[in-house]
């Protein structure tokens, strides 16, 4: 006799949710014969952790150098709700016949937590963990993530309508005397965008100089600054590229004006300011890439915005087409409509609702420091999901 299933349903099949919000779901359990346990548990919690290893050189007790690993880590607990749906720790056992079983749990979220986020380094996560509790045996464990995203409307942000104009000059030497410049100037509507939204960027190239400008590249990355507590402070910087669009080359002499378009992918919005170990910005990077190794490039960067929701007089969304909007078999509409997660905006009341996209970035492992390798769920894929905008095409 044993157990055969033992799961966690979120009444959310999306498992998307809004701070403030409930979630709520059954844990599932089916067994071919009866069982004794104290009890099953649920625990409910959001957390962020920072974690990496680097080298260091240490003397040793000879006076020499020796290569060591340091392990850098940070903590930071949201909330945590733990509660038995049947029995107790220190109750008598019960038991539990044959059959499969469902026990409804629920935890109501708390009003300021920071989205959902996964990286090398670091992420802010949000799980669900149920234990059946086993007397004279081991315990058996499950457990799920799902996506916490915090609201970031950008018509609340005054430097995400702001336009962005900005202008680079750079003269390179030969033997004798500098040349003649390489002016690159590009432009930008507004500093904040969605995901779904495409950047239109104006280039305008004026390449004076005789050096070939083998490509200018529009590259959208995203800066995460992690913190660290323990075993003492440090700081660790990561630099990834988002999305990138290239156009050359330029040879010298040669003048052009381009608009070209970076489309924003599912991102997490840059609030995570709820979080004091994890930062998070996105900078919108152009760069001239010349010819010869002798030359420097000709590089300017400026901060850009990603939200929840788009700005009011900028683009209107639309609806998302009926394709995006994906039921499973016991799910019909008025379940879309109760759980169906839609940001909200006092200066947009009529805001169409997005759809929903697994980020790039997913989590590895669901396993913590110190759990046990053969909790059932660990290695289960697991991607936070942002909201997704759909926008007119671009002709």
């Amino acid at each position: 006799m044993g157990l055969t299933k033992f799961d966690i349903i979120f009444d959310n099949p999306w498992k998307i949710y809004y701070p403030g919000q409930t979630v709520s779901g059954n844990i599932v359990l089916v067994i071919d014969g009866v069982k004794k346990i104290r009890g099953i548990c649920v625990k409910v919690k959001g957390e962020a952790n920072t974690y990496w290893t680097t080298d260091k050189q240490t003397l040793d007790d000879t006076g020499k150098y020796c290569d060591e690993n340091a392990t850098f880590t940070a903590h930071e607990e949201y909330f945590q709700t733990k509660y038995y749906l049947v029995g107790s720790a220190s109750g008598n056992e019960i038991e539990i016949q044959a059959g499969e079983h469902k026990f409804p749990f629920t935890c109501s979220l708390p009003a300021n937590l920071p989205s959902s986020f996964e990286s090398d380094f670091g992420h802010v996560r949000y799980t669900v963990k149920a234990t059946l509790d086993r007397p004279w045996k081991f315990d058996q464990d499950v457990k799920a993530a799902f996506t916490v995203v915090s609201p970031f409307d950008l018509n609340t942000e005054s430097k995400s309508s702001e336009r962005i104009v900005e202008e680079m000059s750079k003269s390179f030497c030969c033997l004798c005397c500098a040349s003649a410049p390489l002016n690159v100037s590009y432009s930008l509507p507004v500093r904040g965008y969605v995901p779904g939204q495409s950047m239109p960027i104006k280039v305008n190239v004026e390449n004076l100089s005789t050096v070939t400008v083998n490509r200018i590249a529009l590259i959208l990355c995203k800066i995460v600054t992690f913190r660290a507590t323990n075993p003492q402070t440090d700081t660790r910087i990561e630099e990834i590229v988002v999305t990138e669009v290239s156009k050359g080359p330029f040879d010298g002499g040669a003048t052009a004006d381009y608009e070209q378009y970076l489309d924003v992918p599912a991102l997490p919005p840059s609030n995570l300011n709820s979080c004091s170990i994890i930062d998070l910005e996105y900078r919108l990077k152009v760069e001239a890439c010349v010819e010869g190794w002798y030359h420097r490039n000709l590089k300017s960067d400026t901060l850009v915005f990603v939200g929840t929701v788009p700005l009011v007089n900028y683009q209107t969304p639309s609806a998302p087409p009926e394709s995006s909007v994906k039921f499973t078999d016991d799910s019909p509409s008025k379940t879309f409509d109760k759980f169906h997660p839609s940001p909200t905006s006092n200066l947009y009341p009529q805001l169409p609702p997005p759809s929903y996209e697994e980020s790039t970035y997913g989590a590895r492992n669901l396993r913590e420091r110190g759990e046990s390798e053969h909790v059932i769920g660990l290695t289960n894929h697991f991607a936070p999901k942002y909201p997704f905008y759909h926008f007119p095409t671009i002709q």
